[in-house]
């Protein structure tokens, strides 16, 4: 089967090949460090006798544990041994939504998932981390005010119009939307939003542009549909298409 590829897919398939393989070599150094500190705090636990200094010090090591999790998942992703899974895309989002309105600021977060059955298949470390992006970018995008509203709703799709990975996608799908009312984006910009290291934000207090990047990247692994709709001054609105898993 032949695919078609256009120049700027190419040079941005090219740009996250590069990205994964640096994130291998930063990975593997990271587990080492990983690794000492859990040693390190091991030996504290079983040497020392104060229970209340021990309540921090397994905290510790379960964040550790946390942070193990996140690399093993973070290689296999480099190395495209990504593990798919069928999983209720409305836990995860919840999940996600949860965390996100605490670190959200006094930013008005309003979350609806309907009642359906949301099952998808996937990579869930890879679509939570979409998510966050997601919902990252439009925290940057609002400001210290404004509305985020995250949504997901089950429905049977024709044809999805503008998406923008051109994919001939239809059928039963989770439709996962995040729409703010920040700053919004010009016409002509909004492909450029999704090359790796674009921003137009102060790059000393953000993620350098790979938020969105990352997220269409995961979009083309799973086959997921995305559309961008935004007006300067009144907000954006970004939505993702799931096929429901067989």
């Amino acid at each position: 089967m032949q695919i078609d590829v256009s120049v700027k897919e190419w040079q941005h398939i090219q740009q996250m090949a590069a990205i994964g393989e640096l994130t291998i070599g930063v990975v593997h150094d990271l587990r080492n460090q990983l690794a000492c500190i859990g040693a390190n705090m091991s030996l504290i636990e079983y040497s020392n006798a104060n229970e209340a200094l021990n309540k921090y010090v397994t905290s510790i090591k379960r964040q550790l544990s946390y942070a193990n999790k996140m690399t093993e998942s973070m290689l296999r992703v480099g190395a495209k041994g990504i593990d798919y899974e069928n999983f209720d895309l409305a836990l995860l989002m919840d999940d996600v939504a949860r965390f996100f309105e605490r670190v959200a600021g006094g930013i008005t977060i309003k979350t609806f998932i309907d009642e359906s059955v949301h099952l998808v298949s996937g990579c869930q470390f890879l679509i939570s981390n979409s998510i966050l992006n997601l919902c990252s970018n439009a925290k940057d995008a609002v400001g210290e005010q404004g509305i985020i509203e995250i949504s997901l709703i089950r429905d049977y799709v024709e044809k999805v119009d503008n998406d923008i990975l051109s994919l001939d996608f239809s059928g039963e799908c989770s439709i996962l939307t995040v729409r703010d009312t920040g700053c919004g984006i010009e016409p002509e910009r909004i492909e450029e939003v999704f090359q790796p290291f674009f921003t137009t934000k102060n790059v000393a207090s953000t993620h350098a542009g790979m938020g969105l990047a990352n997220v269409i990247d995961t979009a083309r692994e799973h086959g997921i549909s995305m559309t961008v709709d935004s007006t300067v001054g009144v907000g954006t609105t970004f939505k993702l298409y799931f096929k429901a898993a067989a």
